[in-house]
């Protein structure tokens, strides 16, 4: 077996329930997750270092997987000049062996693999499933706003929306698994930057509208979901009415979700995205050495080229440690 150190933003997070049988391996590779090793084969860092860390491990084996936006947050090049490899969708990075790829971050729906991979079609007895928030700080919020509102004036109860601030919910499969449908709202639209938004509607057999990643065919066929664009509200109503339209709809379309469920789980999730980039960029001709990893606010940021006017702060979209974080804590 090949040893990988797998570092965290949520230590407490279940990880394992996203490997066959709890195992945490996958394919050749066996993962230590958020746990002092002596040594390994590879380390790879996810979203961040809570402090500093260290382990013997070949050095040209030490991976980070950037887990936001360009929006969010920011990396210092030196705390990215400690990894021989960056996986990332940001545009943001300069970094000499940058991956360009989703970061298969973790499913929400509170099911294990193997549940989910031996899960048969399940009975569905709504509609459209939407889950927002209402949230209003920035022009982004303000429009999935405004589209979940459009959303209920033109298909009145066969939308139900659920989310922080309009209807509570503790389980986030609860509000997927009876829904034909799932309206799927992104944080941020553009290339490589796939979060477990539309894989939890997949997972929990919904057909998603997804408005996001703006390659997301790079990493799912067609078949696996309805692209909206919700600054075209008309047109994204529209194509939403003519799946309602059709009563045999979704049962046309079980088939491809299907497929899309079982693609995910064993090639685009979590482990599998990883054990495909460790696959490829893995070596095991190089000497295992000390490596000691810092946390990125250690690093002084680089002095601004040209003064800005101060500007008044507006409030960060919910970042990905936030949002495990909060189902952490119920």
């Amino acid at each position: 077996m090949i040893d990988v150190k797998l570092t965290t933003c949520a230590p407490t997070w279940p990880w394992a329930r996203q490997t066959p049988g709890d195992s945490l391996q996958w394919g050749p590779f066996r993962f230590h997750v958020d746990t002092e090793v002596e040594r390994c084969d590879a380390w790879v860092v996810f979203e961040s270092l809570s402090q500093t860390d260290n382990t013997f491990c070949p050095p040209e084996n030490v991976f980070f997987i950037a887990g936001e936006p360009d929006t969010i947050g920011s990396y210092q090049p030196a705390f990215l000049d400690q990894f021989a490899h960056v996986v990332s969708g940001r545009n943001d990075l300069q970094h000499r062996h940058q991956i360009r790829l989703q970061q298969g971050h973790p499913w929400f729906v509170e099911k294990s693999f193997d549940e989910l991979a031996s899960m048969p079609p399940i009975p569905k007895s709504r509609d459209i499933s939407v889950i927002s928030s209402d949230k209003a700080f920035t022009e982004g919020h303000r429009a999935r706003l405004d589209f979940v509102r459009a959303l209920q004036q033109r298909f009145g109860d066969r939308v139900e929306v659920w989310g922080r601030g309009l209807r509570d919910f503790e389980q986030k499969w609860d509000v997927l698994a009876p829904y034909r449908f799932a309206i799927v709202l992104e944080n941020f639209a553009g290339d490589d930057f796939l979060t477990e938004k539309l894989p939890d509607a997949l997972l929990a057999y919904c057909f998603p509208i997804y408005y996001g990643c703006t390659n997301v065919d790079r990493y799912l066929p067609d078949e696996a979901s309805l692209k909206i664009d919700i600054e075209d509200t008309e047109a994204a109503l529209d194509a939403i009415g003519r799946l309602l339209a059709n009563p045999e709809e979704y049962d046309r379309r079980l088939d491809g979700i299907g497929r899309a469920r079982q693609y995910y789980l064993h090639q685009l999730q979590f482990f599998a995205n990883l054990a495909h980039v460790l696959e490829r960029h893995v070596r095991s001709d190089v000497a295992a050495t000390p490596v000691s990893l810092a946390v990125n606010g250690s690093f002084a940021a680089a002095p601004a080229v040209t003064p800005q006017p101060e500007a008044p702060a507006a409030p960060a979209p919910v970042s990905l440690m936030s949002r495990l974080r909060r189902l952490m804590r119920g």
